[in-house]
């Protein structure tokens, strides 16, 4: 049940014409979910990846460096398949391997942050950068959600880039998230149902979903992925039916949710115990969460 009814994503895209839409997002693969959002904002679009891809490197058993290649390697076919020229893309090449690492030294030991705090701003300020470079009318982030730090995270610095950019620039920037999932992927590409703020959707014309397809088909891990959310939508398609909600992995991903940034308190954890946010996350087996790894972090540069 959706408390907070989804408005029309179309005519607020029409109404707004943005000309110059700027993705920042952590991973390869982030703005998959939103390749028909991508498609409609046109081929002006510029995707920005804050991380390397070098995550998940050990599931191909290959090295960090050389599963980095082969994810950005992706990202561009991926981009091309929604028309996105690889001049509009860059990646900001910095390791989930060394971030995670941090993530879990400063949960172990909150006096750390004195040693990571420039490693992080780097990263602040590499996004700083590309904002004050481009100069965008809107910036689309991942979704501050308590599902993935380096979201969290990404989200964060986008916000700060804004808001510098704002305050010396003298000129606004529209505030667009994307929600990837939360509570591990029992939420996924949608806003949480009790979500407070202002909710956009798209359908996705057949033209649409068949260039998002071309994209999962980019990212090889990712149509692995799909698959399997193929499979879940067999089991508990019937509940959708039941209430009216997709009725197939196909019908939900032609769905696309968005919205304005709300005005957000950083520095509260995104759900109201630990354990629900990042929850089983970790680096080597030392936890990841968002009291101890990133609200250090929040709390240095907010």
């Amino acid at each position: 049940m959706i408390f907070n009814k989804p408005k029309d994503g179309d005519k607020f895209l029409k109404e707004k014409d943005y000309k110059r839409p700027l993705f920042i997002v952590a991973h390869q693969d982030d703005e998959l979910n939103y390749a028909g959002l991508i498609k409609r904002l046109g081929s002006k679009t510029h995707i920005i990846w804050v991380t390397n891809g070098d995550g998940l490197y050990f599931e191909m058993g290959v090295s960090p460096e050389k599963y980095a290649e082969i994810r950005q390697r992706e990202a561009i076919k991926a981009a091309e398949a929604v028309g996105i020229d690889e001049r509009n893309l860059l990646c900001l090449k910095f390791s989930e391997v060394e971030i995670y690492k941090r993530f879990a030294e400063l949960n172990r030991s909150p006096q750390s942050m004195r040693i990571h705090k420039s490693f992080f701003k780097g990263i602040k300020d590499a996004i700083k950068d590309v904002v004050f470079g481009y100069e965008p009318d809107v910036i689309i982030t991942d979704a501050w959600q308590g599902g993935h730090p380096e979201h969290d995270l990404t989200h964060f610095f986008a916000y700060c880039a804004k808001r510098d950019y704002e305050k010396e620039k003298k000129r606004p920037i529209d505030f667009i998230h994307i929600p990837e999932y939360e509570y591990t992927i029992l939420i996924a590409m949608r806003f949480h149902p009790l979500y407070k703020g202002v909710r956009f959707r798209i359908y996705l014309t057949p033209e649409e979903l068949e260039a998002k397809m071309r994209v999962i088909e980019a990212y090889p891990s990712q149509k692995r992925l799909f698959a399997k959310f193929e499979r879940l939508f067999t089991y508990f398609g019937y509940i959708g039916r039941i209430i009216g909600g997709p009725k197939s992995a196909i019908e939900y991903i032609s769905i696309e949710e968005f919205g304005p940034v709300p005005t957000i308190d950083y520095a509260k954890k995104p759900h109201i115990h630990d354990f629900f946010t990042y929850m089983f996350d970790d680096f080597e087996g030392d936890p990841v969460t968002f009291s101890g790894s990133v609200l250090p972090i929040i709390k240095e540069f907010l």
